[in-house]
């Protein structure tokens, strides 16, 4: 068990007061304790490091009460009422930190190797604390999702586990938006992660704290999409039901060239997928995923605990779907430069727009291939490449490709890097075409985010792309860069086909939107609730 500081956050207007909790087992252990103190927005060391300092764990047994303080020269440090640290380091250069991260950290006394890491936000006013705050609505009222169709037993809690939930990733996001519906529904609900973004460990608890909170009429709904080392743990856990959901997960070979070591990630979750059997139901975001989770389970002898539900991996709250639906209906104001409806705008110098995580499987480099072979038949298109990348092989090999391989101008690709909703809503406003050349994909929310909002769909064939895509859009399965830029610069010349196109679009996203409220989950832990409560 870690040690762990018992609030949620320090506040330096407050007094900056903490206590720490200390498991007894630690007490006759060759441990001793860290307390760190970090810049919150640049933690590295020495740049952003103001400071350690190392304590004996039976100086501070059995629950020490500690705050933060400003010292004698003005700078940062712990005081635990009288009891000094045995060793310490203050960085000698000023660290002007407006958000500190103090970390407390076991280490063994043999070894120096880390035992438990736990991280709370300090915060300096009471106002910082609620803009850091700010990014999650923990009004959960808001926006309205599905209305319960099956009342949960007042002793049932949802337990929703993932190795990972961040907001604006798709694992994340479904996971936020699965609490909020059933807070609406005040049922009892948690959230437990190993990975967390710090402003959010008032909503998310750490994953090692869930099995002294599971009780034997809890239900667990845990979401995999990567290796999980604490997935064996799980599986034995006990409690009235287990419910997973496979988000699926990348081919290791589509990775290892610029990212070994997600790779080798990736490689290791699909020899867990056999694990999946143990849970009493099973869903995934779409049938191309239940297809790759039937065929491990096949592979791996294991037979399936029933049918596996496929469940969108979104939730659209009532009036997000209705802002929509208005959006679709209204008349689009004319362009004040051409008179032209807005729309159609678009589509006289066209930009094309991939979003998500620039990663290779994407296939990122076909974009760019397409776009300068598009920009033979018409040189005023561009591209938005719209999201993160962690791997620098992968964006230097994506700039020689633009620079070196296709002599792209700089106007000609622009890389956008993470943006916000609002953002991204804009950008989607300029484009007149989607172009998705990924290799893998569970569901690809991108696409409907396209579809949505009037952006034609020019996707390179995967079964989870068409079947996110349906009927509508427009899908290849030939990269031919050149054929491939000559029909997509006739669809965008023609305002009959791309009006054609754009309106089985928008079709498709409303069937899409329909069945994403939140009641296919409802469901979900409706059936999985009734197979617990009959086994009884």
């Amino acid at each position: 068990m870690a040690v762990t500081v018992v609030e949620k956050e320090i506040v330096l207007d407050r007094g900056g007061a903490f206590s720490l909790n200390i498991p007894a087992e630690w007490i006759a252990s060759n441990v001793f304790l860290v307390v760190d103190l970090y810049d919150l927005d640049n933690p590295v060391h020495p740049a952003g490091h103001i400071g350690w300092w190392r304590y004996e764990i039976a100086q501070l047994y059995p629950s020490p009460a500690g705050r933060l303080i400003l010292d004698r020269d003005g700078k940062l440090r712990p005081d635990f009422k009288g009891v000094e640290a045995v060793d310490e380091w203050r960085n000698p250069a000023e660290v002007a930190a407006n958000r500190i991260e103090l970390l407390i950290v076991l280490r063994s006394v043999i070894t120096h190797a880390i035992l438990s890491t736990h991280r709370i936000a300090v915060m300096r006013s009471v106002a910082d604390l609620e803009a850091f705050r700010s990014s999650f609505d923990r009004n959960y009222q808001s926006p309205r999702y599905a209305p319960p169709h099956y009342v949960l037993p007042a002793d049932r809690q949802i337990h929703i586990v993932a190795t990972n939930i961040f907001q604006r990733d798709a694992v994340g996001n479904l996971c936020l938006g699965l609490y909020r519906m059933l807070r609406q529904h005040e049922v009892g609900v948690r959230l437990f992660a190993g990975n967390f973004d710090l402003a959010m460990n008032d909503v998310i608890d750490r994953r090692e704290n869930l099995l002294s909170r599971l009780k034997p009429n809890d239900i667990i709904v845990y979401f995999f999409s990567i290796h999980d080392s604490k997935l064996t743990e799980l599986v034995e856990m006990k409690c009235a039901c287990k419910v997973a959901y496979f988000h699926g997960v990348t081919p290791p070979k589509l990775l290892q060239v610029f990212d070994p070591e997600l790779s080798a990630e990736c490689a290791k979750a699909i020899k867990q997928l056999p694990l999946l059997a143990k849970f009493d139901r099973l869903a995934t975001n779409s049938r191309a995923s239940a297809e790759t989770l039937r065929k491990a389970l096949a592979d791996g002898d294991v037979s399936m605990p029933g049918e596996i539900a496929v469940i969108a991996p979104k939730l659209f709250g009532a009036s997000e779907a209705r802002l929509w639906r208005s959006m679709r209906t209204e008349a689009t104001p004319p362009s004040q430069a051409t008179g032209k409806p807005a729309a159609a705008e678009r589509f006289v110098k066209p930009t094309f727009i991939h979003v998500g995580r620039v990663i290779s499987h994407k296939r990122i480099e076909d974009v760019l291939h397409l776009i300068a072979e598009y920009r033979k038949l018409d040189v005023q298109a561009r591209v938005m490449i719209v999201g993160s990348s962690d791997s620098v092989a992968y964006r230097d090999y994506l700039r020689w490709v633009q620079i070196e391989q296709l002599n792209l101008p700089e106007d000609a690709v622009d890389w956008r890097g993470s943006v916000s909703d609002s953002e991204l809503d804009s950008l989607y406003s300029e484009a007149a075409v989607y172009v998705s050349m990924s290799e893998h994909e569970g569901f690809c929310l991108p696409l409907l985010e396209a579809m949505m909002r009037n952006v034609l769909v020019f996707a390179y064939d995967e079964p989870a792309v068409r079947e996110t895509v349906g009927m509508a859009g427009v899908i290849f399965s030939d990269k031919s860069f050149e054929s491939l830029a000559k029909q997509l610069h006739l669809l965008l010349s023609s305002p009959e086909m791309r009006e054609a196109i754009i309106g089985a679009q928008s079709r498709r996203a409303a069937e899409l939107v329909e069945a994403m409220d939140g009641r296919g989950f409802l469901n979900l832990l409706a059936v999985g609730d009734l197979s617990a409560t009959r086994s009884k």
